[in-house]
């Protein structure tokens, strides 16, 4: 069958779609991944064909002027009528999806110009779930921000879904959507591959893993990670520092000596020779930590990240910081407290026996069959 992924055009919600996209194509499936710019080279790096649905767009560039007027009308964490990127997308879409002629559409929860394009061509759709907090609320949300292509389109309304893919464990699951329309679906990390590193192994010390992700440094700066910055060799650890070039006008001239501050590094790779993960709370972090089996400390502040932080911490996988911020000592308590390990590893066994991409792949082609 030929699969249109949808793939909005941002690390955090483009890369989790990717490894079902490899599952489908493993499985011997046609697949094309929708996405635009830049990220259109990272699809292909993948190993999978993309289509670039908005030529020239800079979703970084975008994202951080639409962040700057939500912060100036002081709208809080609202959606801001903001479609990520789907109403951009659109019009080269329908072109192309009425050409190509996929058998199944599949979109993230912030992806919905797949809606738009199962209804407009009647084709079946699928969502994958993306971490805890999406809900069909919050997917009806930003397809009301699409009103306008869908009424460009002859488009009146979405389409119910064949299934939504349930990415989290079943001890942490909250989502609300009908059983018999649900499928679980194993979260295998992807961020992109790299050469290994000698340094990778785990070290003789703790090792700490610092990631504000690549959206929130950019827009709001790096308050929350101050002690990493300043205060961080009060730590008998080697820290190691994720910050894309984007998020670097607020860094230090000068890191404490036991920090390492890359670029990028393939998460899927380095997580699991670390003992805690310190993160900004975003879905793929979160995951990528818990099919590792490592300990969190997650901020959880801004869009889901609150919810991923309350359910870590609800879980035993983790903590929320409290009043005082990020300390030597907070850290101390997760990488020392047997606890919390014990409860990742068991939600690690957990993910480990879910359907991975590629069965969830010859799933759908069987359901598909039947409608």
């Amino acid at each position: 069958m030929r699969v249109l992924v949808i793939g909005p055009p941002l690390y955090g919600l483009l890369y989790p779609v990717i490894s079902l996209a490899q599952g489908l194509r493993a499985s011997g499936h046609d697949v094309v991944v929708g996405t635009a710019g830049d990220m259109s080279h990272r699809v292909a790096e993948a190993g999978l064909v993309s289509f670039d649905a908005a030529p020239g767009l800079d979703p970084d560039a975008e994202y951080r002027r639409r962040e700057e007027e939500r912060k100036r009308a002081d709208i809080g964490t609202a959606p801001g009528d903001f479609s990520f990127f789907s109403h951009e997308m659109t019009d080269r879409l329908v072109e192309f999806t009425g050409s190509w002629a996929p058998d199944l559409i599949v979109y993230p929860p912030l992806g919905v110009v797949g809606r738009l394009l199962g209804a407009r061509f009647g084709i079946p759709t699928v969502l994958q779930t993306v971490g805890f907090a999406h809900q069909q609320k919050h997917v009806d949300t930003v397809t009301h921000s699409l009103r306008e292509k869908f009424a460009q389109h002859g488009v009146s309304e979405p389409r119910e879904d064949l299934t939504w893919l349930d990415v989290a464990p079943p001890s942490m699951s909250v989502l609300d959507h009908p059983s018999e329309l649900t499928m679980p679906l194993r979260y295998v990390p992807y961020n992109g591959g790299a050469v290994f590193q000698d340094w990778w192994v785990r070290p003789d010390r703790p090792r700490v893993l610092v990631s504000l992700g690549t959206l929130k440094p950019m827009v709001d700066g790096l308050d929350l990670i101050d002690w990493v910055l300043h205060r961080a060799d009060e730590l008998d650890a080697q820290v190691v520092l994720q910050l894309k070039d984007n998020a670097r006008e607020e860094l230090v001239e000068e890191l404490p000596d036991n920090v390492t501050l890359t670029d990028w590094i393939p998460m899927g790779g380095l997580v699991e020779n670390s003992d805690v993960f310190i993160h900004h709370g975003g879905a793929g972090n979160t995951f990528t930590a818990l099919a590792a089996g490592v300990p969190q400390i997650v901020f959880g502040e801004g869009a889901d990240r609150p919810m991923n932080a309350r359910i870590v911490q609800e879980r035993g996988c983790g903590i929320v910081p409290g009043d005082g911020g990020l300390t030597a000592e907070t850290i101390r308590s997760v990488v020392h407290g047997p606890e919390y390990r014990e409860q990742a590893e068991e939600v690690r066994s957990e993910i480990r026996g879910m359907p991975g991409p590629a069965e969830v792949a010859d799933r759908l082609s069987g359901v598909l069959v039947g409608v």
